[in-house]
């Protein structure tokens, strides 16, 4: 009987023992998803806006400067590399394709990244203003074997290239100052662009103090397509004609709203 009795009370300590740690480690795993964006999603609309804007907040660590990483869904592309044919015609004159790069790639900071992190530093946590992470993430395939002395500048050129595609469509770009600090909160608007792909983005927040970055947040959002956009972009696929009709009644659709609205506008 003394057994038992020690046993019970030693049985429900272990049960509050177990308990705590499981609401310390929950409590660890919600300390990386404290982010709040707003809207909390991006829709794709069939009347593509140029552009979409979100806001980022969220707690800030005492004394410490803000970076804030946002990274797309990855994706293929297959490139054309052009050179002068016949030499004095501009022709395609190799081909490759980048796989698995990310099609936007936005850097916000609450102060100039180069004064308060180290390049070792930026590069640890992915935020150099040359892309470094990118590159060495992503592959490319050439379309025939290359000389083997020619693939390391090919593989930059290729990737540099459509860096810079990216970079002149604002889908990546590096914002020092776009964080806003407010006693123990930090604010940032991230604009992206139609062309950013739908799919789930991933959103990094670092905490930087004395020279040093550490993740103190990881989450996540949604840009997805709208139920019509999403059938018209699924037709472009499997029925180009239909497709083409399609886009082409919705043209003349919007065009004659257009002119409905300015016929309203001047009869006032």
């Amino acid at each position: 009987m003394k057994g038992r009795r020690v046993a019970v009370p030693l049985g429900i300590a272990a049960f509050f023992i177990l308990l705590i740690g499981a609401h310390d480690s929950g409590s660890a795993a919600s300390e990386l998803n404290c982010l709040q964006m707003d809207p909390p999603f991006l829709e794709r609309t069939l009347f593509l806006k140029s552009s979409h804007t979100m806001t980022i907040t969220g707690p800030r660590p005492e004394g410490c400067d803000i970076i804030l990483k946002i990274v797309s869904p990855s994706r293929d592309f297959k490139l054309n590399k052009s050179g002068k044919g016949l030499g004095f015609v501009w022709l395609p004159v190799g081909h490759a394709e980048v796989r698995g790069i990310p099609v936007m790639y936005q850097v916000f900071s609450s102060a100039k990244i180069s004064e308060i992190l180290p390049i070792a530093e930026q590069e640890a946590v992915g935020v150099t203003s040359d892309y470094k992470e990118v590159f060495e993430n992503c592959t490319i395939h050439f379309d025939k074997d290359m000389p083997h002395n020619e693939i390391a500048d090919l593989r930059e050129e290729y990737i540099s290239g459509l860096i810079k595609i990216f970079k002149n469509s604002g889908l990546y770009l590096r914002q020092e100052g776009a964080v806003q600090l407010s006693g123990v909160q930090f604010a940032a608007r991230s604009v992206q662009p139609s062309d950013a792909p739908v799919g789930e983005y991933n959103i990094f927040c670092y905490a930087v103090q004395d020279g040093k970055a550490r993740l103190i947040f990881q989450d996540k959002f949604v840009v997805k397509s709208g139920v019509v956009a999403e059938w018209l972009a699924y037709q472009a696929q499997v029925s180009p004609v239909i497709y083409g009709i399609l886009a082409a009644v919705i043209a003349v659709a919007a065009g004659l709203l257009v002119g409905v609205v300015f016929r309203k506008g001047g009869s006032h």
